[in-house]
């Protein structure tokens, strides 16, 4: 199957190719692993006391402390790739296993060990080349605090290297035998291609070059190799292949790429997720909506998508999403005897509904990468989602009604629901804040996203009282892996968005759309919308956002669509291939958390994709959802 980033399997493939593990390699990782939890574990809890001190101090004191994004960017580079590497050894990252899945298992031995000297290599070279650019920005200093520069690099070229010790350990997990003959084969091809390029390139703009490296791309996926390595490998491989740049700007740019302030909310809405997860918001949050819904047909599952839709605006990973709604409905599901594949079908719509809903990682991305408005990203996704809550919850009552299923018979009277909206008012004030606070001007997302933990914090601390230090510690560990894992995808997505734009790849994919589409606006909207739902099926929804967005959004001008609403059709589009059977990556975190099968969660899940699939067609055929609230609240024009 293909496994999620929550749920994957060791990569030391099956049990004949495990030896037995050196302790000494055990006390070498555990030490590692110990020293980066507490580095990027410390930097996160620093920078949040930083970025949220910074606004007591501009807003109640009037003093600027004009540091705090310089520090704020050291932090992202430590998350990122030390992050990253905590990641890679906890195999967090993403990969696409669909396809070793189905071969025989005989193979898998061959192919872990060839995936580990994949990451070796790709890692290693990174890291060596990064050097060059240590050096280089050795000489420059910051504005403000007068830092040198290449202090930014250092944890990038530490963190490559960390990744590739951590490969080495795993390949002294494997046999002997087949670690060596992977390596002959690794090496022969690698040498292969240098030769080649030494004697019949480089190539420049030849066809050539892209097809080898397009042929590179698909078999890494297919092999399962992580995704952010497998960005980072074709980058340097067009490159050298096309002689058109030195190998120095992938570090460059994979270090460049992750300096913009806003990405510093990313593992701070992640903390505030998991912070409400167990400090019990999201279960007062569900309870106050089953009380209000629950009494309607199918009102379980209707309390579960209107639960997504809150939920949803409190977090910005939809793993803490899928995981808390999941846990907290499940059981309410069960004892009312709902279908458990029914109920984990009609939690993946929902989690690809919650994609628009701001904060949001792939809005965050999506800001990051082009010129569009955070703001009014984040304005442009409310009414999108809302439009594909009503249609799902139009097809669950349609769908109960038909096989008289689920009459409603969770009826709460009005005192419990007076009650229940009381003790929740609190955590439904999150995304008033959020919300207010960014169209306001208030403060930057990421200054709000600041906001979100701490005020989740005094709730779960000491107002619902479910938090105590140690869930907050390992809340911060778990904050530092899954953004360690996202910005480093990220890092390696905008040197291969650097390197797709440097050969003009966005100017032949528009010439290439025109030729099929012609100038018509519906025709490009409809070989867009299904292109992005495989591609976010087979790449997970934010790689995919990192290849295609700086491809597409710059040409939709050039058919008459609006950019921000294209953005909003880019995020859904990818989140339903994401979370749809039997390849996307968030389908198989539902599974995990539901305790179901594929293919029978598969079977129910077939209406709903079909209703998802109409929910996506009238954002991109009717402007009006994706660009009232925008206009309407004068953040767009």
């Amino acid at each position: 199957m293909n496994l999620s980033a929550t749920e994957k399997e060791p990569l030391a493939g099956t049990a004949a190719n495990v030896q037995t593990v050196p302790v000494k390699d055990n006390i070498i990782k555990r030490c590692l692993d110990t020293f980066l939890d507490i580095v990027v574990g410390l930097s996160v809890i620093g920078e949040l006391i930083i970025v949220f001190g910074s606004i007591v101090a501009r807003e109640a004191f009037n003093i600027p402390v004009l540091w705090a994004d310089e520090v704020g960017q050291l932090v992202l580079t430590l998350v990122a790739f030390l992050g990253g590497a905590l990641a890679y050894t906890r195999n967090e990252h993403i990969a696409v296993h669909a396809i070793v899945e189905r071969l025989p298992k005989s193979w898998r031995p061959f192919i872990d060990a060839i995936v580990e000297w994949m990451v070796f290599a790709t890692a290693a070279a990174c890291a060596y080349f990064s050097l060059d650019v240590i050096t280089v920005r050795w000489m420059e200093y910051t504005a403000v605090l007068d830092i040198r520069m290449g202090w930014f690099v250092i944890p990038l070229t530490v963190g490559l290297i960390l990744m590739a010790l951590y490969a080495l350990l795993r390949l002294c997990r494997m046999r002997r035998g087949t670690v060596m003959r992977t390596a002959v084969v690794v090496v022969a091809l690698l040498g292969g291609l240098i030769l080649f390029n030494e004697f019949f390139g480089p190539f420049g703009a030849s066809a050539i070059v892209n097809w080898i490296v397009f042929i590179t791309f698909a078999i890494q996926l297919c092999l399962g190799v992580p995704v952010g390595f497998v960005l980072a490998v074709v980058s340097m491989m067009y490159l050298f292949l096309s002689g058109r740049g030195n190998l120095t700007q992938i570090p460059m740019t994979m270090q460049n790429g992750i300096l913009n302030f806003v990405l510093l909310s990313i593992p701070f809405f992640m903390m505030a997720g998991y912070i409400m997860t167990e400090g019990g918001l999201s279960k007062r949050l569900a309870d106050f909506v089953v009380s209000l819904v629950g009494r309607f047909r199918s009102g379980l599952l209707q309390a579960m998508v209107v639960t997504m839709y809150i939920f949803a605006g409190l977090s910005g990973s939809k793993a803490a999403d899928v995981a808390a709604v999941g846990s907290t409905m499940g059981p309410m599901l069960k004892d009312n005897g709902y279908d458990k594949n029914e109920s984990a079908a009609v939690l993946a719509a929902a989690t690809v509904m919650g994609e628009t809903i701001p904060p949001s990682l792939p809005m965050l991305i999506l800001g990051s990468i082009t010129t569009i408005s955070m703001g009014s990203l984040f304005m442009a996704g409310l009414m999108p989602a809302a439009v594909i809550a009503i249609t799902l919850m139009l097809a669950i009552y349609i769908k109960a009604r038909i096989h008289g299923q689920y009459p409603g018979d969770t009826s709460t009277p009005v005192s419990q629901v007076v009650k229940r909206g009381m003790i929740a008012v609190p955590a439904l004030l999150v995304p008033v804040f959020l919300i207010g606070g960014i169209v306001s001007g208030l403060a930057t997302p990421t200054e709000i996203s600041t906001f979100a933990v701490v005020y989740s914090l005094i709730l779960a601390a000491f107002i619902y009282k479910e938090l105590d230090f140690k869930k907050f510690w390992n809340i911060m560990l778990d904050t530092s892996v899954k953004a360690g894992m996202v910005l480093f995808i990220t890092s390696a997505g905008c040197a291969f968005s650097w390197t797709l734009t440097a050969v003009g790849i966005p100017q032949k994919i528009a010439q290439l759309m025109i030729g099929v589409a012609g100038h018509t606006d519906w025709i490009f909207m409809l070989i867009t919308v299904i292109v992005l739902v495989v591609m976010g099926a087979l790449l997970e929804g934010i790689p995919a956002l990192l290849v295609f967005a700086p491809m597409l959004v710059p040409i939709v001008p050039q058919f008459g669509i609006d950019p921000l609403q294209y953005g909003m059709v880019l995020i859904i589009a990818m989140g339903l291939g994401a979370f749809s059977p039997p390849v996307g990556i968030g389908f198989y975190v539902v599974l995990s958390v539901c305790g179901t099968t594929m293919e029978e969660t598969s079977r129910a899940m077939l209406p709903y994709l079909v209703v998802l699939f109409i929910g996506l067609l009238l954002v991109a055929f009717v402007p009006w959802f994706s660009l009232v609230i925008p206009k309407m609240m004068q953040m767009y024009t």
